[in-house]
């Protein structure tokens, strides 16, 4: 009866343990610390919109700090974040909303440009002129709406994220944008009405962002431009696709038909160099000698197109007997080799 409610205590002990270590870890996951040292800051926005408390702050994609509050203030919104004292936020730094994924979750984002201006103080705000609100993804996914109805959903999901990280500004997806829309252009091409209802939901959009800049204004018509060309050789892009599919095909085949043969020869290749090494005095010695015979023999050629050479003394060696063909020792020897 003892050892049963001794049993008991212990696994009763065991679970509570077990539960306030799970409870810890879901604290720190849900308050979403900054480990170390941290300054606070403030920034202004016209609209905050998605923006929650806990949320990121990211530098070049690195998460260097977090929001700490969300306050009405100045005809719009202020927001309170801390970062980290490795951090520096400049004068010249901007603060910059963005959309960390398709649920709507935002993080603000330090951009710094080429001009750098001093530290800023902990506890000083960033001001308007130097905030971003971003653009609505609400608006800008309810215009691809007749798209999306007509595509498979991994597709809708790529093609949104590869959208929404380039308006971003955020570097290295133009190139999954390309490809992406390449895939989808031959399927589009008898779907004008689709494209036009598309083309008719974005015109808000377009028109609310080229009043942000000429820089802005230029890049949506080199998309359009490119699009447009995107279209226009479907077909050639189709091709090149295809046939850079064979090409790749063909070298992974060449590659597996040449390896074992080229590990072989590598291995035969060490050998032959192991062999070259252990024996390279021998070599040494023999490259040297050819010099003295490459000498004689030029000596024996000089004369003309013939090989000077006299046979001063021919020895055979038969059964242990030595014969002299050319007359014994004494001679007769010719004047040239006396």
């Amino acid at each position: 009866m003892v050892t049963g409610l001794r049993a008991i205590v212990v696994k009763l002990a065991v679970f509570g343990v077990v539960s306030m270590l799970l409870a810890v870890v879901l604290l720190n996951t849900m308050l979403h610390g900054v480990g170390g040292a941290t300054r606070s800051y403030h920034a202004q926005f016209t609209d905050v919109a998605g923006l929650r408390v806990g949320d990121d702050v990211r530098a070049a994609g690195v998460r260097v700090g977090r929001v700490q509050g969300i306050d009405i203030a100045h005809g719009g919104a202020e927001v309170a974040f801390e970062l980290t004292t490795a951090q520096p936020l400049l004068a010249t730094t901007k603060v910059v909303m963005r959309y960390q994924n398709l649920l709507g979750q935002r993080y603000l984002a330090l951009v710094q440009g080429p001009e750098r201006g001093p530290l800023l103080p902990a506890g000083a705000t960033v001001p308007l002129a130097r905030t971003s609100p971003g653009f609505d993804l609400t608006e800008l996914l309810n215009g691809f709406r007749p798209l999306f109805d007509a595509l498979r959903p991994q597709d809708v999901n790529a093609l949104a994220t590869s959208v929404i990280k380039v308006l971003q500004g955020e570097g290295g997806t133009v190139e999954s944008l390309l490809e992406q829309t390449g895939r989808l252009t031959s399927f589009l091409a008898d779907r004008d009405q689709v494209v036009g209802e598309v083309v008719s939901n974005l015109t808000p959009v377009l028109m609310d962002l080229a009043g942000r800049g000429q820089e802005l204004q230029s890049t949506v018509k080199e998309l359009r431009a490119l699009m447009t060309g995107l279209a226009r050789d479907r077909r050639s892009i189709g091709s090149s696709l295809d046939g850079m599919s064979q090409l790749i095909g063909s070298t992974s085949q060449l590659l597996e038909q040449v390896r074992v043969p080229t590990v072989r020869a590598v291995h035969r290749f060490r050998t032959v160099m192991d062999l070259f090494m252990a024996n390279r005095k021998d070599f040494v010695g023999a490259i040297g000698s050819f010099g003295s015979t490459l000498a004689a023999l030029g000596r024996a050629s000089s004369y003309e197109n013939a090989v000077n050479i006299y046979l001063c003394t021919v020895i055979v060696n038969v059964g242990g007997a030595k014969l002299n063909l050319n007359g014994g020792d004494q001679g007769p020897y010719s004047e040239v080799c006396r």
